[in-house]
């Protein structure tokens, strides 16, 4: 068998000024300046018989459509398939909108052609760039996070802080390093949103993912391209989260990235046979709820007319144009909502493509959404690999993705998040779908 050979490039995907953010509702500008420069980053990895290319981009998310035209320029450029490209975003909420949500701010059209066209470019300057490489991986204990689902007397489920729940607290690492010892990249995914500095933001930045990538570029070396790859955060919060500062992002950025370049310095590498590639990628068809009694739909869109309405009748004769934005969304989502009740109760579907790449004895599991963290637990924990890592706002994001456990308790990724993503929410059957799929992939690699 020929020997792992790989490349990894990166470009600048920073939008200019006055592109709208998205992640937060309630901003009333574009983005007004730069804090720091965002980037897509690429790793082309070639065993000789299958070729991969793993992209992480500083971005909250791209819609699909976004992901298939950028998907289609690789082909074309490289002759890497779709189903060999896995696009992870790293879910900052300060990066300008590849992803449409109602209300959190518009796709700015020239600059989401540069963006396809941009992410396509460092896969093809990477694969341009293969040489014999060595590969390892590693797995560091660390927590910049906290589970965000905390029961409130009188309230319910709601979005604080849970000490007891959940997490997911360690980083995964990949080195890829050339036959000297000189690493090439390093790819780290850990489970957190990047939510430090809150919707009152308006500059471009990373979060804190950008400051660990920096820290693991100090200490590696100029040439190392670093890589975050956000794992499954839906239940999950960087903390202290909205409303944060940049030193607080640095802080947690550097906790993270320290504990990167401890687990990349331990890393024993392997070459040639050692490391075989492999893929698997099957789409699955998520039931969806149904729309609401057609007598619920329209008092929707009347109460979201209404709030417009008084949203104009305030003393100030010019609306938020934050809240405004939020409003028409919520307007939008009504009207969709009733054209489906319109339509009548029948069984609904949503595609969600499950993605599998093995790297030797380490697999890579990439899956379209804002996944809870219990899901990434789970297929790690019982995946047939060395290493297993589980990311999320991969290949696009069809909303939050929560266990069947979490439906009855409510809360916001639930009962409220679907209306900015889509018209319906999922069912809990979901989660047996998502999981039974996931582990099948998985040992497919194996035993294939």
């Amino acid at each position: 068998m020929a020997g792992l050979r790989a490349g990894a490039a990166e470009v600048n995907i920073t939008p200019p000024v006055g592109v709208e953010l998205t992640g937060f509702g309630g901003r009333p500008t574009g983005c007004t300046g730069v804090h720091d420069e965002i980037f897509a980053k690429a790793l082309v990895l070639d065993d000789g018989r299958t070729k991969l290319a793993i992209v992480t981009s500083d971005l909250l998310s791209m819609d699909f459509d976004l992901v298939e035209r950028t998907r289609k320029l690789i082909y074309e450029r490289t002759g890497i398939p779709a189903s060999h490209a896995m696009l992870n975003s790293s879910h900052t909420h300060s990066a300008p909108a590849a992803a449409t949500l109602r209300g959190l701010g518009a796709r700015d059209e020239a600059y989401c052609d540069v963006l396809c066209r941009k992410i396509a470019s460092a896969v093809q300057m990477a694969a341009s760039q293969l040489t014999e490489a060595k590969f390892g991986a590693a797995r560091e204990p660390v927590l910049v996070g906290i589970n965000r689902r905390q029961v409130v007397a009188n309230k319910g489920m709601v979005l604080g802080v849970n000490p007891q729940g959940t997490v997911a607290a360690y980083v995964d690492v990949l080195r890829v390093e050339r036959l000297d010892g000189e690493a090439m990249a390093v790819l780290f995914s850990h489970a957190a949103h990047p939510v430090v500095l809150g919707g009152s933001n308006l500059l471009v930045t990373a979060d804190y993912p950008g400051y660990a990538m920096a820290v693991v570029k100090q200490v590696l070396g100029g040439n190392v391209v670093a890589m975050f790859a956000q794992a499954c955060c839906g239940n999950i919060n960087a903390h202290p989260r909205v409303g944060g500062t940049y030193a607080d992002a640095k802080r947690l950025g550097t906790i993270l990235g320290a504990a990167t370049v401890k687990a990349a310095a331990l890393i024993q590498t392997q070459t040639t046979a050692d490391v075989p590639l492999g893929m698997a990628d099957e789409t699955v068809q998520l039931p969806l709820q149904p729309p609401l009694p057609l007598d619920e739909a329209r008092k929707q869109v009347e109460a979201a007319e209404q709030k417009i309405k008084d949203l104009f009748a305030q003393p100030n004769p010019h609306p938020h144009p934050g809240q405004l934005k939020l409003a028409q969304g919520t307007l939008e989502w009504a009207r969709d909502m009733l054209k489906l009740s319109e339509e009548g109760d029948k069984p609904r579907t949503q595609p969600f493509e499950i993605q599998v790449f093995r790297i030797g004895d380490v697999a890579v599991v990439g899956l379209p959404g804002e996944v809870f963290v219990e899901y990434q637990l789970h297929l790690d924990q019982h995946a047939p690999f060395k290493q297993t890592l589980v990311l999320g706002h991969t290949n696009g994001c069809i909303g939050y993705v929560p266990t069947a456990d979490a439906f009855p308790q409510g809360g916001y990724e639930v009962t409220t998040a679907y209306k900015y993503y889509g018209t319906l929410m999922r069912t809990p059957e979901s989660d047996g779908i998502i999981r039974s799929a996931g582990l099948r992939l998985l040992k497919a690699m194996v035993d294939g």
